[in-house]
């Protein structure tokens, strides 16, 4: 199962992180896993390489997480534009995938 987490700082996403792999289909042939890794690694590379925004970043296999120091405009469009595509690439996975959203007040 691939379990993603959010986290929201007076009302803004401050982090993500997603870790394991969901189990839907052989390593290498699971469609639901590449599409759940390429948005997000979209959104990094749009964060880091293009916004050029100082993020915490780590990656390895079967993890990704992306914490911010500070979120910005910019930061707000990507990663609510990636929690939007998330949403709506696992509403129909919850056997493969848990989608959580921790507010960090």
């Amino acid at each position: 199962m691939t379990k993603i987490l959010f986290t929201k700082k007076d009302g803004r996403f401050v982090s993500f992180k997603l870790s394991g792999h969901t189990g839907k289909a052989e390593h290498g042939s699971d469609i639901l896993c590449a599409a759940i890794s390429t948005a997000a690694q979209m959104t990094v590379c749009g964060i880091v390489k293009i916004a050029k925004i100082k993020a915490d970043v780590k990656i390895r296999s079967g993890f990704l997480s992306l914490q911010l120091e500070e979120p910005t405009e910019q930061t707000d469009l990507l990663i609510e534009t990636l929690y939007a595509s998330l949403v709506s690439i696992c509403e129909n996975e919850k056997k493969f995938v848990k989608l959580e959203v921790k507010n960090d007040n």
